[in-house]
This record gives C-alpha cells, structure tokens and sequence, in this order.
C-alpha cells in the first residue's frame, strides 16, 4: 500500500461527485482535507475485503476499482470509475465489507477517514447532499442487479420446468404439481382423473423418416393434447413419447370423453413436412384411472399407464379405462 499527503488540486477535487458545488476554499473544508490522504494502487491490488473491517471512504481519482462478490469470483459484478465512491456502505452502518474491490489497472483514490467525513457533512449540505445522491445511485444499480438476478432465476426455473421440444411442463413439473393437485383432491373430497397418452408406433417414425421427424411428431401431439384441455387442467410430457394429464374435478365418465376428443384431435392433427413430403397423421393410446382417498401420485400414474397398455392391446389408437377405476 503507498499512501502519499499531498497538496490537494481543489480544481480536481471539485470534480468529483462528492465535492460538486461545495465550497473547498473554506477554512473548515481545507482543514478537513488536510487529514485525507491519496493511496496509490497496483493492478488487482485490494482496496476491500470481506473479512476485513473498512473505515475510510475512498473517492476514485484515477484508474479503475472492480467489485466482486467474493475473492473466488471469476467475472467481476461491475466496475469503478473515476468521480465515483466505494466503502460507503461500511462506513456507514460500520460492519463488515459486503464486497471484495480491487484495482484492475492502475489506480489513485482519495480516502477519507469515517470521522473524517462525518465533519465534512456537518461542515457541508452539499456534501450530505453528494452522499444521499451517491447512495441513491447505489440502491438504484443493487436494484437492477436483483431485478436481473430474479429474471434469470425466473428464466432457469422455466429451463428447469418447461420441455424444450414440445413446450408442456416436464416430468420434475408434474411431479411437485401433480402431488399438489392430487392431496387438494383428497382433503377436499373433490374427483380427479389421470390419463396416460402414448403416441402409437411412434419407432417406426423414427426408423423410417428419422429423428426430426420424430420431433415434429411430439409436438404436433403436444398441442393437438394442450389446445382442448380446460384451464385448470394439468398437462406435461412425461417422457418419450409419453404424455400425462391430470383433470380436477373430473368423474371417470367426463375423463373418458375427454380422453376420446384428444384422441379424435391428434388422429387428425397433421405433423407437417420434411424434405418437401409431408409426413403421415399418428394416433395415440389413452389409459384413463380415476384417483381414490389413500392413493399416491406413483399408484395413480402406474394404473393410468396399466390402462394405456391395455388400449395398445386393443389394437391402439382407443381408450382404456384401469380394472380399478
């Protein structure tokens, strides 16, 4: 560390945000900038620790600060430049850094002792004044930050919800959701039921016009299943080719009409094209259980999918309802 006690160029020092329109020529001004110091720094040289108390606020001169959120931080959060303060907050509520500053080139600060600027505020409106507009500036950046920290944990948390392909909730979605549905379910003593839909031969698809085409499929049944469905129903795909609803407040005779329209509306939904030939229309197998007090989201799910593979046997493309229901 190389502080120097310098003449101060008043000129320069009026520059700088936290001196604009204060009087420096004063007596009172002069004598407290005779107790401030310049420190110069080297590059990544650190001005603020974490585990380091802080009692100086420090006015960048020249150079540029960066911050981090820890001293293992890669990227810093944002950087420093001239005019601008830092320490602030430390000084002020006198705890412990809440961020790591470095120089990331060669720099020159201004610092000023905790007492220090506390009599430059007694001695100065526009200092106060400075400071409340420093720390507005302060709150107003950490506000962006958390904004854009909740989008991106909104945009990651759909990535983590939300299937790339086709565009329904996933399988960890239905899991927390449809568990939710199904004990409201229960302590309300309200019907539910649970249909299991599986895209016939869908192999096939593959083997013969390929992956993309499969793709294209798996959509196309995505929204033939979502676009007919009532709001409060609950759609996801539940892997593969293989899609779960779950429809509240639904006897298994509802659920079976229901089941019959989706199946009609994938039958004659129409997949698109690849390489200019348009690919041929699918059907799908519905297996349909109605939810009884007691049972699990697993047992309710593995009956609907034992009806599924009791339609595949019919001959596909129909709906079955569980022994049990």
């Amino acid at each position: 560390m190389n502080v120097t006690a310098v003449k101060h160029d008043k000129l320069m020092l009026s520059r700088l945000q936290l001196f604009r329109n204060v009087d420096l020529n004063s007596a009172e001004m002069d004598q407290l900038l005779s107790h401030c110091d310049y420190r110069q720094m080297n590059e990544g040289e650190t001005l603020l620790s974490l585990d380091v108390e802080n009692h100086y606020l420090y006015v960048i001169v020249s150079g540029r600060l960066a911050i981090k959120l820890g001293p293992d931080e890669d990227i810093p959060l944002t950087a420093i430049e001239p005019g601008e303060c830092v320490g602030e907050m430390s000084v002020f509520d006198s705890r412990l850094p809440s961020v790591q500053v470095f120089a990331c080139e060669p720099s020159m600060v201004l610092q000023i002792e905790q007492e220090v600027l506390w009599r430059m505020v007694s001695a100065s409106h526009e200092i106060a004044r400075n400071l409340l507009y420093i720390m507005s500036e302060r709150v107003r950046y950490s506000n962006l930050v958390v904004a854009d920290s909740l989008e991106m944990q909104r945009k990651y948390q759909q990535f983590a919800t939300i299937d790339a392909l086709t565009g329904l909730h996933n399988r960890g979605w239905l899991d927390d959701v449809f568990e939710r549905e199904i004990r409201r379910s229960e302590r309300d003593r309200l019907a539910a039921c649970m249909l299991m839909i599986d895209v016939d031969h869908f192999k096939n698809i593959n083997d013969v016009y390929g992956h993309a085409a499969g793709d294209k499929v798996l959509i196309a049944v995505a929204e033939s299943i979502r676009r007919p469905l009532r709001t409060n129903d609950l759609v996801a795909r539940y892997g593969g080719e293989e899609f779960s609803v779950l429809l509240p407040e639904t006897s298994v005779e509802n659920a079976v009409g229901i089941a019959e329209r989706l199946r009609e509306r994938v039958s004659e939904a129409s997949p698109g094209e690849i390489d200019g030939k348009e690919l041929p229309k699918v059907t799908v197998s519905i297996g349909v259980n109605e939810f009884k007090p007691g049972d699990s989201l697993e047992s309710v799910i593995a009956s609907a999918d034992s009806a599924m593979y009791l339609a595949k046997k019919a001959g596909r493309n129909c709906v079955r309802v569980a022994l049990n229901s």
